[in-house]
């Protein structure tokens, strides 16, 4: 399996103008962990992304809710190309300690990988063991 499996649907994007309050509002009404920040002009190009981290490390901080993504995205965008296999886009996970990745096809955005989407699939749980290199860790940071 590949990361175009679980990439499925279209990745949730936001402009650089929109406000952390509208990404917060996203981020609830569509249940999702993150969205991807991308300029209007060329919305098929990754620049940033916004997670629920993201808007909780905002509000800790007292930052205003009406600043752009532009201004708060993590940037640069760790992504994988659609045609890894699912072992490596969790070890990408692992070794950057993040939830979610993006995908790009050919370098264009493609979708998201979460880390429920490599969890909740028996099949991409045998994917992972059979293909991918299987050793001890302690517990995973949060």
């Amino acid at each position: 399996m590949n990361a175009e499996t679980l990439a499925r649907k279209p990745p949730i994007t936001v402009s650089t103008k929109t406000t952390l309050k509208d990404v917060a509002k996203i981020l609830t009404e569509r249940k999702i962990g993150i969205v991807v920040v991308v300029d209007e002009k060329a919305p098929q190009n990754p620049l940033g992304v916004i997670s629920e981290r993201d808007i909780v490390r905002a509000i800790a901080t007292g930052v205003d809710l009406n600043t752009t993504a532009e201004k708060y995205m993590t940037s640069p965008v760790i992504t994988v190309e659609a045609s890894e296999p699912l072992w490596k886009v969790a070890e990408v996970m692992r070794t950057h300690n993040i939830r979610h990745v993006v995908v790009t096809k050919g370098g264009k955005l493609y979708g998201v990988i979460s880390i429920r989407d490599l969890i909740g699939e028996e099949s991409t749980l045998r994917s992972l063991i059979e293909y991918g290199e299987v050793e001890e860790r302690g517990p995973a940071a949060d």
